[in-house]
């Protein structure tokens, strides 16, 4: 599980600009590429029908520096412009993880925000090289199954996942994947070689989490063909490793929230389980895993709550699974338990080789060792990472990539006060370098989708930016997340109905048996009725009849 989950540039000094460039590895030389051949294309979504577009394949070097080498396809859909005045360039969507995929994204229920921007310009749904169905490396056959029955040790945990990773790589390798290919340097590159089989001057970026990284690093390396960008959850070049101090920060910033809904001292309640768990591991037996049992240690619930501060379905539990705890049932933090252990199990090719790439400066993985000391979550926050990047033999894209950032190319800062994955310090740290950027503050909103739909000027503003219209930077405000309470809090939040219905839903499902056995008993007593009557007017008939 990647713990990741930004390069604006627009060189203004030549000489730095060369010296940058000079420290970037590889060096790309770009060649005006095939126009895209686009088709008509049915884009399906989940909950709002299907959509007119036109998909095609973007046709790039696998590895950039060698044009005349191996090539990868990869698919890009694009979504008309239903509107605007055709000044607007193109805006193309760069998906979060690593990993994700542009298209997937639109797809599901952040449509209304893409549509919104449609309405502006045509929008470009890229599938990253490696994901999506842009010729993905193959799943590795080796997992890691952690033992339900011994509470998670990270020294042991960290050798199985070092051993696995090398297993993994070994294997892509023989398969032919050229682990090297997968570097956010590769992605950018990538990006200009689709602004030139466009055809266009100029292309805009909208990037979520290590989206925006990426789109940042397409502004370092091109940032000439780039006209505006929107960062929604930023990452910058040297942000791949988290602040661990950030968690216990966000934790109380919860801890606030919670208590409307009758939560108090919530980051108290997080100290005294871990502080129960150190002395003795707790058991718990998770109803979302089919009743497995798991022995919980104390490291387990660090990563279990680190993760779970990071988005808003996950926070929404949190406080009732530590409550639990602390009254002796582990039933809801098992259930978190096993999802990270299962997460930390596997490895893709693509996330692995884009992470260790990223890397992290010398300063900056000084600053995360020495907050981890600090943290209720030591370092979990990253786990397994930069730990596990170690003597793999992967890419590492080197200090000029990670390098402060200056640009004036216009830019679009979005930020959840919640947001546990990329938090608002990320852009503020960035905001510095940039002359004509514009910073919308979410207050509420975590990593999850209220940060897009959360309230509807939102997607307003990214459209008007994008379409070069002055946008107002005044905060945003949306509402805050509503913590289960209940078993039954939980079920309504994860069905996504009120609590209500799951009570007459429940009481449906109670009384409905009970119902269907009283008609069936009436049945059955009536047919045995009818049979004694019918037995008994068979017997009798002789007796009449003689």
């Amino acid at each position: 599980m990647p713990s990741v989950l930004c390069l604006l540039f627009r060189f203004r000094p030549p000489f730095a600009a060369c010296l940058v460039l000079i420290g970037m590895a590889p060096t790309f030389a770009i060649a005006a590429g095939t126009p895209l051949e686009f088709m008509p294309y049915a884009f399906e979504t989940e909950q709002h029908g299907t959509i007119p577009a036109e998909v095609a394949y973007l046709d790039v070097p696998r590895r950039h520096a060698e044009p005349d080498g191996p090539r990868l396809r990869l698919r890009v859909v694009r979504l008309p412009a239903t509107g605007g005045h055709g000044r607007a360039a193109p805006v193309v969507y760069l998906a979060g993880g690593p990993g994700g995929s542009g298209v997937g994204t639109a797809r599901g229920p952040r449509w209304p925000v893409f549509d919104q921007v449609r309405r502006e310009t045509d929008v470009l749904l890229l599938d990253q090289r490696g994901t999506g169905l842009s010729e993905p490396p193959p799943p590795c056959p080796y997992t890691h199954r952690f033992d339900d029955g011994q509470p998670l040790q990270r020294d042991t945990a960290l050798a199985a996942l070092r051993s696995m990773a090398g297993r993994c790589i070994a294997y892509w390798r023989e398969a032919g994947i050229d682990m090297a290919a997968y570097t956010a340097a590769e992605s950018a590159a990538d990006l200009e070689q689709l602004r030139l089989a466009l055809g266009v001057p100029r292309i805009s970026l909208w990037g979520m989490s290590y989206g925006t990284h990426l789109a940042l690093a397409s502004l370092r390396l091109h940032g000439a063909g780039i006209d505006r960008v929107v960062l929604i959850g930023a990452e910058g070049p040297d942000d791949t490793l988290k602040l661990p101090l950030a968690a216990d920060a966000l934790l109380v910033d919860l801890g606030v929230v919670a208590t409307k809904d009758g939560f108090e001292d919530l980051p108290g309640a997080a100290r005294r389980v871990l502080a129960t768990l150190r002395q003795r591991p707790a058991q718990g037996r998770s109803l979302m895993h089919r009743g497995r049992q798991v022995n919980i240690g104390a490291y387990d619930a660090q990563l279990a709550i680190a993760v779970s501060l990071g988005r808003r379905s996950t926070q929404q539990m949190l406080p009732l699974a530590l409550r639990d705890a602390e009254r002796g049932d582990y039933g809801l933090l098992s259930s978190i338990v096993l999802e990270v252990r299962g997460q930390l199990g596997e490895l893709r090719a693509m996330p692995l080789a884009m992470e260790v790439a990223s890397g992290q400066s010398p300063h900056r993985r000084d600053l995360v060792e020495a907050q981890a000391r600090q943290s209720l979550f030591g370092d979990a926050l990253n786990f397994p990472f930069p730990m596990l990047g170690h003597d793999l033999g992967l890419v590492d894209l080197g200090e000029a990539f990670r390098a402060p950032l200056h640009s004036d190319v216009p830019a679009l800062f979005v930020s959840g006060t919640l947001d546990g994955r990329t938090p608002p310090a990320n852009a503020e740290a960035l905001m510095p370098g940039f002359s004509n950027a514009v910073y919308l503050l979410v207050h509420g909103a975590s990593h999850d989708d209220e940060l897009w739909l959360g309230d509807p000027a939102l997607a307003t503003r990214i459209a008007g930016f994008l379409a070069g219209r002055p946008v107002s930077d005044a905060g945003l405000q949306v509402p805050p997340p509503m913590f289960a309470r209940s078993r039954i809090d939980l079920l309504a939040t994860m069905l996504g109905v009120g609590t209500g219905a799951v009570l007459a839903a429940l009481v449906i499902l109670v009384l409905l048996p009970l119902f269907v056995l009283v008609l069936s008993w009436k049945w059955f007593s009536r047919s045995r009725i009818r049979r004694r009557a019918t037995k008994h007017q068979a017997g009798a008939g002789p007796a009449i009849t003689g």
